[in-house]
């Protein structure tokens, strides 16, 4: 007896240590099982203004403690093995073994209001430089398939009439994949997942929600896909995305047909994107440069770098997909690298906050305004002297980074290089763009730079 108490002891006191000993002390480290950055130690990485000590410790030691996706997937399988349940930090059940993604129930207020009025601004950006310009919104699965929710969980996203009228109101080309999506699950299509992905569409929601966007855009020389440009199939996933949690589901699959051609590594390292939000690619279609599709610029969500991106490989003549959220806010950057013909940025139901578009710089986007439009407004040209050092370039394999100290009182800026680039202001308080080796190389010798101050169009060069 004696020995068996210790033999107990000695587990109950291993129980207890190990997870000590197996404690996660790494730096920006994220977790599988719910995925998200677990906390770091607030001794080193300080606290956020008004933060508590006391919690920030506690939250660090939950998050670090060793083995603790092991110790949640267990416990929520048990859960789901013993009372059906779903005890889990990002899904949920549903009805008839539906999971969703947790939700949340946000009314319509100011952060729409700007999120409305940024999106006319990059409207406006890009239609004064002769792009069309679209955006699109997504609905969250539990809005497409409401009547599945389980009872007591009561989603409401009628904060989108509200936004969709706004943008209305300001003239934005738009296009709300929300009713589209809702008669083809009415209709018997399975546009999302039972189980897997719960948080996007599927790869036949996709089908039709870019198709949607295609439609919209027919003026500017897109047309939408067809099923039969696709390999189509089924494929068995046997866990939730980024969870541990098993099922066995077979989910549609859509595969291209037809060649296209990654030209990601040539920009990869160079071009600059949100740490947060990296997604980014160039990919050319040759058959479709052939019938004169444009080249388009993709503000993308994860609906779209999942599943949709394969549908826009097949539309476009050449894809530029950049990782929507903050980078958006820097569209005339990206505009200056690619000189897009065609711009499209789609935005999720569940991507409407600071952590995705931030308030204050959604409020705060100054854009330039385009340069015949400035010169039609009739302002008085002065010509000036540039001096041979007044731009200095900062080439790389890909891009040339030019920069201009400026005169101090210029409200925007040009760069004239065979074309017309925009100006930004920089850190420093000068100005900056980047544009492609090429165009650098070919137009270096007619370099030209316009800047506004007042009514006054100063022509350096």
């Amino acid at each position: 007896m004696r020995k068996v108490k210790i033999g107990t002891l000695t587990l109950f006191f291993l129980a207890l240590l190990l997870p000590l000993l197996a404690f996660r002390r790494e730096p920006s480290l994220v977790s599988e099982i719910d995925n998200r950055m677990l906390a770091e130690n607030p001794f080193c990485s300080g606290l956020p203004e008004g933060g508590d000590l006391t919690e920030a410790v506690e939250q660090y030691v939950r998050d670090r403690i060793g083995f603790r996706d092991e110790m949640i997937l267990s416990y929520t399988v048990l859960n789901d093995k013993l009372f059906g349940k779903m005890v889990h930090p990002m899904y949920f059940y549903g009805k008839d073994g539906y999971v969703f993604s947790h939700m949340g129930n946000t009314p319509y207020g100011e952060y729409h209001e700007a999120f409305a009025d940024m999106t006319a601004k990059l409207q406006a950006y890009c239609e004064s430089r002769g792009v069309p310009f679209l955006f699109t919104f997504e609905p969250s699965k539990g809005t497409v398939l409401a009547s599945y929710l389980p009872a007591g969980i009561h989603h409401n996203a009628d904060w989108r009439i509200g936004l969709m009228a706004a943008l209305e109101e300001r003239g934005v080309r738009c296009v709300d994949n929300t009713p589209l999506l809702v008669e083809r699950s009415e209709a018997g299509e399975a546009v999302f997942n039972r189980k897997y992905d719960a948080g996007h569409w599927n790869g036949l929601g996709a089908f039709y929600g870019v198709n949607h966007m295609l439609e919209a855009l027919s003026d500017a020389g897109l047309r939408p896909n067809r099923l039969d440009e696709f390999d189509r199939s089924e494929v068995l996933v046997t866990s939730l995305p980024v969870s541990k949690f098993p099922i066995h589901e077979m989910v549609p699959a859509f595969a291209l047909k037809t060649e296209v051609v990654s030209r990601t590594e040539e920009f990869c390292g160079e071009v600059r994107v949100n740490p947060s939000f990296p997604e980014f690619n160039v990919v050319v279609n040759p058959a479709r440069l052939r019938e004169g599709a444009p080249r388009t610029l993709v503000f993308q969500g994860s609906y779209v770098n999942g599943q949709g991106r394969v549908f826009f490989q097949n539309a476009l003549g050449e894809y530029i997909s950049v990782h929507n959220y903050q980078n958006v806010l820097d569209i005339d950057y990206y505009f200056n690298i690619f000189q897009p013909e065609c711009v499209i940025f789609e935005a999720t139901e569940y991507t409407f906050g600071s952590k995705y578009f931030d308030y204050q710089r959604m409020v705060d986007l100054r854009l330039n305004p385009a340069l015949d439009a400035v010169l039609d407004g009739g302002v008085q040209e002065e010509a000036c002297p540039l001096a041979v050092d007044a731009v200095t370039a900062e080439q790389g394999e890909a891009l040339t980074v030019l920069s201009w100290n400026g005169g101090g009182d210029e409200e925007y800026a040009w760069l004239l290089l065979g074309g017309t680039f925009d100006l930004r202001r920089n850190e420093a308080g000068g100005f900056e763009a980047t544009v492609t080796n090429e165009a650098w190389e070919r137009n270096r010798e007619n370099l030209q730079i316009a800047a506004l101050a007042g009514d006054v169009l100063r022509v350096y060069g």
